[in-house]
């Protein structure tokens, strides 16, 4: 337990770094992404909605504080972005999936490496919509560009997500088989 939670705090502080460093060096089109939640997507399907919250306050918590760039945005979005995409793609619980085939549905779930990417797809759907929204609220005339530069934000972070899982989920234990008791 302490060896997860210590390993998913060093992931933590990485994703912070990262987001803070890095996507400018690497943007597309002058776009940057957003790597922090797309870290916050493989947590979410790879260890369950407990480190996906933990992760997403402390990743919103240190943006906002060294890096603010609109009040409490980050703090605020962050974690409701990566618990929204949580509570659609982690896994279900073994009593979840008993109910679903009682009732006679279908009790299946997709592939953890395909939900990690539509996990991050809707949290930054939503993030950039509502920063979208937020902008449009301040006064701006939102034009093609913005939305453009929002479609293409969104899919460089799934993108990124996407790659990033299989390092990440092996570094954080995920792939270990649990022993039998």
């Amino acid at each position: 337990m302490f060896g997860k939670l210590f390993k998913v705090g060093i992931y933590t502080l990485l994703a912070y770094l990262l987001q803070a460093t890095v996507p400018f060096h690497i943007a597309l089109w002058e776009v940057a992404p957003n790597i922090a939640l797309a870290m916050v997507a493989v947590v979410s399907i790879g260890l369950g909605r407990k480190y996906t919250f933990l992760m997403s306050l402390t990743v919103g918590y240190l943006l906002e504080i060294m890096l603010p760039v609109l009040d409490y945005i980050s703090l605020i979005l962050y974690p409701v972005c990566a618990m929204l995409g949580a509570l659609v793609f982690s896994d279900k619980s073994e009593r979840k999936l008993e109910e679903e085939r009682s009732t006679g549905r279908r009790a299946k779930m997709l592939d953890p490496h395909l939900r990690t990417p539509l996990c991050a797809l809707l949290s930054m759907f939503v993030f950039k919509t509502v920063n979208l929204m937020y902008i449009y609220l301040s006064g701006v005339t939102l034009t093609g560009l913005h939305i453009l530069q929002a479609f293409i934000d969104t899919g460089y972070s799934t993108a990124i997500a996407a790659v990033i899982q299989f390092p990440a989920r092996w570094w954080l234990g995920v792939y270990k088989i649990k022993k039998a008791r």
